[in-house]
């Protein structure tokens, strides 16, 4: 089964926690009372995620003390206090997604842990509301298959190898424009839009904007996440200074995407016949769920940057 989901405005808020995600699924209604062990059972949990909601509870303090331990960056006067603590709501699919995107990184590497928190309490959340017996959930944001960059959060143990399993799939927009014919033309206006928009996806402008121009620690960690971004992509830092210094968030994305651009370029070329082709595979618009389930129990969980036979597409 596929649940194309709708979410208002945005995917996550990035910075402040207090964004209300929603999925919303056509002739869905199952509790997770009614999940049982039959056949239908990926798509019965697929029903749950989508349309139940939890509010969970997190702390940003570990991730700036994450911060702080870098020898080079952005520094947290502060590491812990009422300022860090953060409680949000949404669907369960909507705070997957969430979490998916937020602790999204480059080559395994997330480009900040202040969504730490976050991830442990969602996937503490979905393990209270459905039984990870025989129950895997994966949760994947790339913007194309093996793309550099990537976020997933995992919940439930890996089946057994040679178990027959059933699944089910829904997806989550991410809050990115989907393309336009006009960026599909060639492979280079593809990588350009499809660099854009990862980027505006690891640091949404308007938010960023908005958080630079908080108190801390919030704009700590506005600064703390370019000041990473800088450093993955091989920009130097004072090339974006002075537009982070000025929120000039949007000068700064198109610094990081200009850079991004012919990186997406190559793997893109190397990988599809055609630019149509390899639009089809883009996926930086949507988080995808997938649910599968077994007979049976499953290994222990595995860390989220392990690969599953799904890999998210």
């Amino acid at each position: 089964m596929v649940v194309n989901a709708a979410v208002d405005a945005a995917v996550f808020f990035l910075l402040l926690g207090a964004a209300v995600l929603g999925v919303t699924a056509a002739d869905v209604g199952t509790s997770a009372d009614a999940v049982d062990e039959g056949a239908d059972r990926p798509d019965a949990v697929a029903a749950v995620l989508a349309t139940s909601t939890a509010t969970v509870n997190y702390s940003l303090a570990p991730g700036a003390r994450r911060a702080n331990g870098f020898e080079k960056g952005v520094r947290f006067e502060r590491t812990a206090g009422p300022e860090f603590e953060r409680t949000t709501r949404g669907s369960f699919a909507g705070l997957l997604a969430r979490v998916a995107v937020g602790t999204a990184g480059f080559d395994g590497a997330p480009v900040t842990n202040a969504r730490d928190g976050l991830r442990a309490a969602v996937r503490g959340a979905v393990r209270s509301e459905l039984s990870t017996v025989g129950l895997r959930i994966d949760a994947v944001w790339r913007p194309y298959p093996d793309a550099p960059v990537e976020g997933r959060v995992a919940v439930g143990g890996a089946p057994p190898e040679g178990e027959a399993v059933d699944a089910a799939t829904l997806t989550v927009p991410t809050g990115a424009e989907p393309l336009s014919p006009r960026e599909t033309r060639d492979f280079a206006s593809l990588s350009d839009a499809v660099a854009n928009r990862t980027v505006d996806v690891l640091a949404p402008a308007g938010r960023m904007r908005l958080a630079l121009r908080d108190d801390a620690p919030v704009s700590t960690f506005a600064r703390y996440r370019y000041a990473r971004l800088a450093a993955e992509l091989g920009v130097s830092a004072t090339d974006t200074a002075d537009a982070v210094g000025d929120a000039d968030t949007r000068t700064a994305n198109r610094r990081f995407a200009s850079t991004l651009a012919p990186r997406v370029e190559s793997d893109l070329r190397g990988r599809y016949d055609s630019p149509e082709a390899a639009a089809a595979a883009v996926s930086v618009s949507e988080v995808r769920i997938v649910v599968r389930a077994w007979n049976g129990d499953g290994g222990d969980d595995v860390t989220d940057g392990g690969r599953t036979t799904e890999d998210g597409r």
